[in-house]
């Protein structure tokens, strides 16, 4: 059974002769997933924000959500470990319902700034599981309307991956959302395979590129035509462009 999950987890049409070292990684990754789930009921998941920062004025516009657990053991466990766990189980959807409602509370508390006096937006990531959940939008309704926030300060952001999981409920959703007010944001974009086609039907009020383009290892000239390309594109869209990790 342990060598099936491991051949499932990292791709289809392969096979996995066992190990007692995945024995202990599945008890590992068995034991963390428990303690994650308490760790959320006992408080020690927390969110923190990121600012987003316009380069032509550098005022804060948003800011975007990212959680955090400290584990009381092992400090500080990086989401690039607890985030995929959580998605393996079902336990993603309560993490995502968390840091939904904790991202409206905080942005609620955020004063206006800059010149315009405009109030800053916040970006929750929802994962392909949880984009697809059932009655997403009104979980989303719900949350908005009890953290009193207007949906205009809400930005949702997925990967293309995500969209594309099912790309007909995805534009019902993405539809929905925009009826309500709450904006799309595609995450690592120009990483993915999808159709720019997609792009225009999807109609993400960000995207966020990549930041292999934006700091990629090797400097070069195809690169940032490739670079300035995406961020034309973008403008014409009428579409925020994002540029990770300056």
């Amino acid at each position: 059974d342990v060598a099936l999950y491991e051949a499932k987890r990292e791709r289809r049409g392969r096979y996995v002769i066992f190990d007692p070292s995945m024995q202990e990684r599945a008890i590992g990754r068995f034991t963390l997933v428990q303690e994650l789930r308490d760790a959320l009921r006992a408080g020690e998941i927390t969110m923190h924000f990121q600012p987003i920062v316009d380069l032509a004025t550098t005022e804060v516009v948003g800011l975007e959500a990212l959680m955090r657990w400290y584990h009381a053991e092992r400090g500080w466990i990086p989401p690039s470990v607890f985030i995929p766990l959580a998605e393996q189980s079902d336990l993603i959807i309560a993490l995502g319902l968390f840091a939904l409602r904790e991202s409206i509370v905080a942005a609620k508390s955020w004063k206006p700034v800059g010149e315009n006096m405009n109030l800053p937006f916040v970006t929750v990531n929802f994962s392909a599981h949880q984009f697809h959940t059932p009655d997403i939008v009104a979980i989303i309704k719900n949350a908005l309307h009890d953290g009193e926030l207007a949906p205009e300060r809400l930005i949702i952001e997925m990967t293309e991956t995500a969209a594309l999981l099912d790309i007909n409920e995805t534009m019902k959703v993405v539809e929905s959302l925009n009826e309500l007010g709450v904006g799309i944001a595609i995450d690592d974009f120009g990483t993915g395979f999808s159709s720019l086609a997609y792009l225009v039907l999807l109609h993400p009020k960000i995207i966020k590129i990549d930041r292999t383009f934006v700091s990629p290892p090797h400097e070069s000239a195809r690169n940032a035509t490739l670079l300035e390309e995406i961020i034309k594109l973008g403008r014409g869209l009428n579409m925020t462009v994002l540029a990770e990790g300056i």
